[in-house]
């Protein structure tokens, strides 16, 4: 897609499909490199990695540590997107995985992303990569449409692992139309921090994995009354699944 048309979709949407950011053989050197770290990593926080209720890994919210991720920053194609989306001024704002696996994987609640990063100006975005084929079937993300221009939903503890907030009333989200891209292995999805989106439970045969890398402007701040407050909210619902 030429970068004209993903940022003026981007806007219109708050998210975007790009075919083929990464190759078939990048995809395989991630896929096994992903595969020794999963297995060796290792963490005492109980918010950085979730299971499912198998002890599978559902999602790892902490993939800075991870060499690949580290080396995949440095592509041109993906410095091109985040210059055009965010500006060329931008910041490395963490990395994710999500491994929703077959028949277990876990739902992911409606929420916007900048309730939990707490940006002040609630800008930047999630790069999302499949590492397989993703649709709506075996959980893929779906997104209301245009709902990044409605400004940042009130939200509530959802208890679920991975994703503690859910958007507390759904009204505002009526009238817009929902939507569930198709991804093959290496297509990503570009989306706002803004934007209301979720997804299902995997139930089918085939697992969903992914891994995010976020970014947000240089001169963004995160605002430590709001960041306080959703770390807070966050605690107790650890607590209460642990006691």
């Amino acid at each position: 897609m030429k970068l004209l048309n993903l940022k003026r979709n981007y806007k219109k949407n708050g998210f975007v499909v790009v075919k083929q950011l990464i190759s078939k053989e990048t995809l395989l050197e991630a896929k096994e490199n992903l595969k020794d770290f999963s297995q060796r990593y290792k963490t005492k926080s109980k918010t950085k990695i979730n299971y499912t209720k198998d002890s599978k890994i559902n999602s790892i919210h902490d993939m800075e540590r991870w060499i690949w991720i580290k080396k995949f920053r440095q592509s041109s194609e993906l410095k091109k997107i985040v210059r055009v989306l965010v500006g060329k001024k931008a910041k490395n704002f963490g990395s994710e995985f999500f491994g929703k696996p077959a028949r277990v994987g876990l739902k992911s609640p409606i929420h916007q992303d900048n309730y939990y990063w707490c940006v002040n100006n609630n800008k930047g975005i999630t790069v999302w990569i499949a590492f397989n084929r993703v649709e709506k079937k075996n959980g893929g993300i779906f997104y209301y449409k245009g709902s990044h221009k409605i400004g940042l939903l009130d939200h509530k503890p959802s208890y679920a692992p991975g994703s503690s907030q859910t958007v507390s009333n759904l009204n505002k989200l009526k009238r817009l139309k929902k939507i569930y891209p198709k991804l093959n292995s290496g297509d990503c999805l570009v989306h706002d921090a803004m934007v209301v989106h979720g997804s299902k439970p995997n139930k089918s045969k085939f697992s969903r994995e992914g891994i995010t890398l976020r970014y947000i402007p240089k001169n963004s701040k995160i605002d430590k009354k709001k960041q306080k407050y959703y770390r807070k909210k966050l605690w107790e619902q650890v607590r209460s699944r642990t006691h």
